[in-house]
């Protein structure tokens, strides 16, 4: 981690170190042992399984739930819409989505799940 002193506040970039391969970055995805700002790299992976793998987790930290309510990939919005701690008002903006599965999907859980 490094970061940089801004105003009295630190900013803090985290990385990932290196992996052979997405698979590998998918398992380290769904590894119980990294949590909370651990998993914030993965959530912006620039493979869709690995982004998908932390959309799916309960333990997912709700910011990035929230940001991954803008992703394009509809298999990370899938993901996202089966985890039952998404916030309501990213599925909410996800009933109205282009694509008509998510869309669907959306509207069905809001129906099922938000009573």
């Amino acid at each position: 981690m490094t970061g940089t002193p801004s105003r009295g506040r630190r900013d803090v970039t985290v990385t990932l170190p290196p992996a052979r391969d997405v698979s590998e970055d998918v398992t380290r995805a769904l590894d119980p042992d990294v949590t909370g700002q651990s998993l914030l790299p993965f959530a912006v992976h620039r493979n869709a399984r690995v982004r998908a793998a932390v959309a799916a987790r309960t333990d997912c930290p709700a910011g990035a739930l929230i940001s991954l309510g803008h992703d394009h990939d509809v298999t990370v919005l899938e993901a996202l819409l089966r985890n039952v701690r998404t916030p309501s008002s990213v599925v909410r903006a996800l009933a109205d989505h282009r694509n008509q599965r998510i869309s669907d999907l959306a509207v069905q859980r809001l129906r099922n799940g938000y009573r």
